[in-house]
């Protein structure tokens, strides 16, 4: 309770930044005192809204670290008795993508602490800017989930003037010990849901109470050693690996790839579970024969060296079929990417093999 107190009091004595002439308070989570981390959702204690540390640079793919840069997954949490929250930021990208909305792209989402979505007036201009009002009493802390294919210059949370106020640091804050750790594609990136709330990391964070970390790298989630190097630095609760609809290599050399993944997550982390993903199915499988024949080919190849590697006494992996993620023939905006009915039956089915894997209370 007295840490909780003095977080509160530091965050509201030195969080801020201006009062505005309407009476706002401004309070940013990269200028509070003593350089703790308030940005959750990550591995790394970064100073900004990014997903990998600056020594990845030198040592990833250049589309890896552009794509690194994105605030997909990242989350605020904070407490204010304020009736009015006003959310101020800029990204450096464009708003919007053909397939996927400026709210989806470049847009923030708010939920209250009882996991029930505040809905607000946006803008889209520079700043971008979100507006809540007549919020009724919190219980709990705010979750303020951040945009998903777009990256933060600068943020500030703004409450009325006289309203308590302050973020929750990242560590243990969510109520929780070691989150789930994600690897992936698109998907995982959050392509295409219609807001952050809907990715489905973030979905599978309100589901399962757990911390979620999403390092999906768009049309790059390859298997990498690089990568995979700084996947399994982040002490996790379980990895997730779900990289099957970027292998766009020959069938014997994802097999390979899978064998060393596996391999080098059990060097580094010798007992941590590890959940293997397949293809989740293209949405136009069954009225194209050449993308049928894809993704059959991508997870054969991952069965394969799944059973592979239990042969060998691999422990502690496990295995998420495309019938258990059981996609909705309608689930996707395109022949690939979720829409947020895709997004929700994804979300779903991993928290059911969460709850089988690590028995969590929620």
């Amino acid at each position: 309770m007295r840490r909780f107190l003095f977080f509160c009091l530091s965050a509201f004595a030195a969080g801020i930044l201006s009062a505005g002439a309407q009476g706002t308070v401004w309070h940013d989570p990269l200028a509070l005192p003593g350089g703790g981390n308030y940005i959750h959702g990550r591995g790394f204690a970064l100073n900004d809204y990014t997903r990998l540390p600056e020594a990845a640079q030198e040592k990833v793919r250049d589309a890896v670290w552009n794509l690194s840069r994105n605030s997909a997954g990242l989350y605020l949490q904070f407490t204010t008795d304020s009736p009015d929250i006003t959310v101020q930021y800029e990204v450096t990208g464009a708003h919007a993508m053909p397939h996927m909305p400026a709210t989806g792209v470049s847009g923030v989402d708010l939920y209250n602490g009882r996991g029930e979505r505040c809905w607000g007036d946006y803008s889209f201009g520079t700043p971008i800017t979100y507006t809540y009002r007549g919020l009724p009493a919190c219980d709990g802390a705010y979750t303020l989930y951040l945009p998903l294919y777009n990256t933060v210059k600068q943020l500030k949370v703004g409450v009325k003037e006289g309203a308590s106020f302050a973020f929750l640091p990242a560590e243990g804050a969510d109520g929780a010990g070691k989150p789930i750790v994600i690897y992936g594609t698109s998907i995982t990136h959050g392509a295409c849901a219609s807001r952050p709330g809907m990715a489905w990391t973030n979905i599978l964070h309100r589901l399962t109470g757990m911390p979620t970390v999403n390092l999906g790298f768009s049309g790059n989630g390859r298997l990498e050693p690089e990568v995979i190097d700084y996947v399994a630095s982040i002490p996790a609760a379980l990895y997730i690996v779900d990289c099957m609809p970027n292998m766009y290599v020959e069938e014997d050399s994802v097999y390979t790839l899978v064998l060393n993944a596996v391999r080098q997550f059990r060097r580094l982390r010798p007992e941590t579970p590890l959940l293997l993903a397949e293809h989740p199915g293209y949405a136009n499988r069954n009225t194209n024969t050449t993308r049928r024949l894809e993704d059959e080919r991508v997870d054969r190849a991952q069965r394969r060296a799944y059973a592979q590697l239990k042969k060998e006494g691999v422990k502690n992996l496990y295995y998420l079929s495309r019938e258990e993620i059981g996609m909705p023939k309608d689930g996707m905006v395109d022949y690939i990417h979720p829409s947020d009915y895709g997004m929700e039956a994804y979300a779903k089915a991993y928290a059911k093999a969460v709850g089988k894997i690590l028995k969590p209370k929620y």
